[in-house]
């Protein structure tokens, strides 16, 4: 959307142009917009209940980009570790800043490729996608050229002419394709002989330039004697050629005054196109607006011109130059007025300008972080108040943001909040808890992410909302386990007492492997540890263990622990014990039990077993005094 623009209109369907309407706000891309009927309560109209879910278009989550979200959320937390590094970073930072270009070539050629395979309505998306990743490539490049990777000197055209070279290679390679033919006379046979010599000639590739004309019919002829003696010896600056731009420009100059001698003197007149070349690389600037035809956009022309006037141009002179060519030309793509801002160390302008270009953020937020990382980022307010660390968090947290909203991107959303520290724990603790719970695979990592970053509050939530589902489903081993993992000893006390229910009514311990293997997990509450102390009675019961679970029995019910409800089945638990043929409880555990009966006796479900407890307890007291008399005797 053009900053001079308003707001987009969104049509909503079947909604009366007088009704009231009211949204809410879903989660962190998604508003729910519907017709109130309390704010309607006038009208005796009858509206549409539907609920409209408003969202902006999101190409990131287009499956063709997938990859590029995923490789470059791995660079990004690359740069974070750079970032607590006491070393000299400039290398490192240049290191990672190919790698987010890698990516996003990778993803251009991806999406070449998917295009030829798609039909219409999906190409002409993959074309959009193809033009934004494309011009955020080419920004991306120059940036990296002006403020990571400064050569000494800080004379930039030779890495500027590299970058149209890399941008703009069809001229280079209609050049090739008539080379490779080697074929004297190539001017007659490629109609578009003198368009590959010319784009050439823009690029400053003097080399393929030289290897063209030397394929020309007339190329034995003194123009193109002369055009080749001179191309050969222009000077060409190198920052490493031994040469300090006081004497290379001398020397350029020298060179430039004899090309100039030549055109004066109509050396080249025979040829009009060969003198119109001979004429762009002596500085002619109607040469350079005649010869825009052969380009694709502004700064094509700038490299030439900076190449042919000016090849010890500096950063600071850059400004100059792209602003006369700019205005010709009428460029006001985003990507026209980011690289614009570029050349005029305007960050704060080239900031606003890339957030313009349609890709959600990504570009904005990885751009800004590199040059944050790299000490590069330095945006005033209008009260001239330093604002960076603010912008660097604000455009992170907002593209970490949009990744929330999506099924599958949301953990690599994540990754990026965690990394703004004024504000990103917050915001993502707020969408931690609107993601939904699909599964307990999705649930778990949720988890993780919130003990990772020491939300126990959200933990405990997420697990008591799992358990509470797991017990309408009828699955309390599971509950409990969701209960355990929220470390909340009421809940786990609520979950113990349905187990212990479940068996006081049906008689069965319901997930019993669970229950035998808890371990210190136990300790979690007093209900969990009598029904994990429970269990293991009737594990030792069940393996003829008798006296190791009459001991156990007899600790439960000397213990505060039991139920109240609980109490009649412990007592009836221990009439078998009591009726073995040999004598497992003492006399002491027996005056335990008829204790405990006294106590806890009068459950009414007890009542009809009560005379046959009191009687099995008077017989194994009768017993065991009559045992230990004897072993007292020896």
């Amino acid at each position: 959307m053009n900053e001079d623009e308003g707001p987009p209109n969104v049509d909503l369907p079947n909604i009366p142009k007088n009704a009231r309407i009211a949204g809410s706000w879903l989660n962190s891309n998604r508003i729910s917009i519907y017709i109130d009927q309390r704010l309607n309560k006038k009208s005796q109209e009858k509206y549409d209940p539907t609920v409209h879910i408003l969202r902006p278009e999101v190409i990131l989550f287009s499956p063709s980009l997938r990859k590029l979200v995923n490789e470059s959320n791995g660079v990004f937390l690359s740069i974070q570790n750079v970032k607590s590094s006491s070393n000299d970073v400039r290398c490192e930072l240049l290191k990672h800043s190919k790698q987010y270009r890698s990516i996003l070539r990778a993803c251009i050629e991806s999406l070449h490729d998917i295009r030829g395979k798609v039909s219409s309505p999906k190409r002409e998306s993959l074309e959009n996608f193809l033009t934004i990743f494309y011009h955020i490539e080419c920004v991306w490049h120059l940036t990296e050229i002006l403020y990571i990777d400064v050569v000494p000197g800080d004379v930039i055209l030779p890495q500027l002419l590299e970058w149209i070279k890399f941008h703009f290679p069809s001229r280079e390679l209609m050049a090739v394709k008539i080379l490779a033919q080697k074929t004297i006379g190539a001017d007659l046979e490629h109609p578009n002989y003198w368009e590959a010599v010319i784009g050439c000639a823009l690029h400053g590739k003097l080399d393929l330039v030289r290897a063209l004309l030397a394929l020309h019919s007339k190329a034995d002829h003194p123009a193109f004697v002369i055009a080749e003696n001179i191309l050969k010896t222009m000077p060409i600056y190198n920052v490493y050629g031994g040469y300090s731009i006081n004497e290379f420009t001398m020397r350029w100059k020298h060179w430039q005054l004899d090309l100039r001698a030549n055109l004066d003197n109509k050396a080249f007149i025979t040829e009009p196109n060969l003198e119109e070349i001979m004429k762009l690389i002596v500085g002619e600037q109607e040469m350079l607006c005649k010869f825009a035809q052969y380009t694709d956009e502004w700064y094509e022309l700038l490299a030439a011109k900076l190449f042919y006037t000016s090849p010890c141009c500096k950063q600071p002179e850059l400004s100059h130059h792209a602003n006369n060519l700019f205005k010709t030309w009428q460029a006001n793509k985003p990507s026209d007025n980011a690289i614009r801002a570029l050349m005029e160390s305007n960050l704060h302008l080239v900031i606003r300008e890339i957030q313009y270009m349609g890709d959600n953020g990504w570009f904005a937020a990885h751009l800004v972080d590199l040059l944050y990382t790299c000490g590069k980022l330095k945006i005033l307010d209008k009260d001239q108040i330093e604002v960076s660390s603010q912008l660097h968090e604000s455009l992170i947290l907002e593209y970490g943001t949009t990744l929330m909203g999506h099924h599958s991107l949301w953990q690599c959303g994540a990754s990026y909040l965690i990394h703004c520290p004024i504000q990103g724990l917050a915001r993502l603790e707020l969408l931690l808890q609107s993601l939904p719970m699909e599964s307990e695979a999705r649930v778990n990592k949720i988890l993780d992410i919130a003990r990772d970053n020491k939300m126990d509050h959200i933990v405990t939530s997420i697990c008591k909302i799992q358990g509470m589902k797991s017990i309408k489903q009828g699955r309390l081993g599971n509950a409990l386990a969701w209960a355990l993992k929220a470390q909340d000893s009421g809940f786990v006390t609520y979950i113990a007492d349905q187990f212990l229910k479940h068996y006081a009514e049906h008689g069965k311990l319901e997930c019993r492997d669970l229950l035998e293997n808890l371990g210190f997990c136990m300790m979690a509450s007093d209900r969990l540890t009598f029904l994990g102390k429970y269990c293991e009675f009737h594990q030792m019961y069940g393996i003829g263990e008798f006296k190791e679970a009459a001991s156990l029995l007899v600790s439960l019910l000397v213990s505060n622990l039991t139920p109240k409800y609980f109490w009649s089945i412990l007592l009836l638990d221990a009439i078998p014990l009591l009726e073995a043929k040999d004598v497992i409880l003492s006399s002491s555990d027996c005056f335990e039990l008829l204790r405990c009966v006294e106590a806890h006796g009068d459950d009414p479900k007890f009542q009809d077993e009560i005379e046959i407890f009191r009687l099995a307890v008077a017989r194994n007291l009768a017993r065991a005094l009559s045992l230990e008399g004897c072993q007292v005797e020896h």
